[in-house]
């Protein structure tokens, strides 16, 4: 796996993967996740369905969006990631003129789009071939007008909102607010009101996993994060709330197919990361 920033594309950071004989298991992104598949296939799970994204096919995944994945019939799956950061989208929002919504917005999914998946491979390989600022901007703007142009529409609006999601939404607030210690479930049983059987099942139904496996999502964001800011694994595993750094790496690898070590080596030094974001802006 290779990840870069490109300064083409404001708050966004790219990936090219290969992996033979792997799995992922259920994660989540902060960014906008898109991903085209170059050679091979792989299955990816969400709370659509199952689906294999063949060469040429491109995946969206929405923020916040759980999904898992593995290499179809453990073979080879080859594929570029476009992850897009809230900034990033909010720029886009800029660039393209959008007005219906803050942030451009696609429904997640499989697009069968040969035409927009060889759009973003052109985009995505500019920064390989060292092409002008100038040339890499506008196949960005090419590739983002055409993903957002045919596909976006306005965030669904949000429809009478029933008592036991209230409930659920302040579970996952908490969580949120406390993740880095070691919370218990009866916590979250007082918190709401239900009994543990119905929280855990409850919270499962409303975000794709139970409390304990979203608190560990939360702790892998935050370790993320602190290895981009310059920790090593080891002190983003204690920082983040793991028990120790060999639990860290092995929730990490099984989300997102590398170690924390591997992925701290392919992250630009700080103040490299830090003139690609002052040159984005």
């Amino acid at each position: 796996m290779r990840l870069w920033r490109d300064s083409a594309l404001a708050g966004s950071y790219l990936v090219r993967a290969r992996y033979q004989a792997h799995e992922f298991e259920r994660h989540l992104h902060e960014e906008m996740v898109i991903t085209v598949t170059e050679e091979g296939a792989g299955r990816c799970r969400t709370r659509l369905g199952s689906d294999i994204s063949a060469p040429r096919t491109v995946w969206l995944f929405a923020p916040g969006e759980y999904h898992s994945g593995d290499v179809w019939e453990d073979r080879l799956w080859n594929y570029r990631g476009i992850y897009i950061e809230a900034e990033g989208r909010a720029a886009l929002s800029s660039i393209l003129m959008d007005a219906r919504s803050t942030e451009m917005y696609a429904a997640p999914g499989l697009y069968n789009d040969t035409q927009l998946a060889d759009a973003l491979l052109h985009a995505h390989k500019a920064e390989e071939l060292n092409l002008p600022l100038m040339e890499k901007q506008a196949r960005w703007c090419a590739a983002m007008g055409l993903l957002f142009g045919r596909y976006s529409r306005p965030k669904p609006r949000s429809g009478p909102v029933r008592n036991e999601t209230n409930k659920m939404t302040r579970v996952r607030d908490y969580l949120a607010a406390n993740f880095l210690r070691n919370i218990s479930i009866d916590e979250l049983v007082a918190l709401c009101e239900l009994s543990r059987y119905h929280v855990m099942r409850s919270f499962a139904r409303e975000y794709g996993m139970p409390p304990h496996a979203y608190t560990n999502q939360l702790r892998l964001l935050e370790a993320k994060r602190l290895i981009d800011a310059g920790q090593k694994p080891a002190e983003a595993a204690a920082a983040a709330g793991f028990y120790d750094q060999s639990h860290l790496t092995h929730l990490f690898k099984r989300a997102y197919g590398i170690t924390p070590g591997a992925y701290a080596a392919l992250r630009p030094p700080r103040g490299e990361a830090q003139q690609h974001r002052r040159t984005a802006t």
